[in-house]
């Protein structure tokens, strides 16, 4: 029995396979998808660098003890002048 041979899937994969516009516009392509996925690698890694450099301006100015009015405050406990009031330093010679 003789094998029928498909001539028109033949013809096409050995046009696809030496055809040189199809090659270019393959690698093309390639190239185009390749540029694609370091634009996205790249902004991503910006955003990464921008998202820890806020949050570690941000835990730097949180780790800051406040100012507080509290020696000021703890001055005036003493509401009734029950207690002696200290007596003023010795001036300096």
């Amino acid at each position: 029995m003789r094998v029928r041979c498909d001539t028109g899937i033949q013809y096409a994969l050995v046009k696809d396979a030496f055809d040189p516009e199809a090659q270019k516009r393959q690698v093309e392509h390639q190239i185009s998808a390749a540029e694609d996925r370091n634009k996205r690698f790249l902004e991503n890694a910006a955003r990464r660098d921008i998202d820890a450099y806020v949050n570690s301006t941000t835990y730097a100015i949180k780790a800051k003890p406040p100012m507080s009015a509290a020696p000021q405050l703890a001055l005036n406990f003493d509401k009734a002048g029950d207690s002696k009031r200290l007596q003023p330093a010795a001036p300096f010679a």
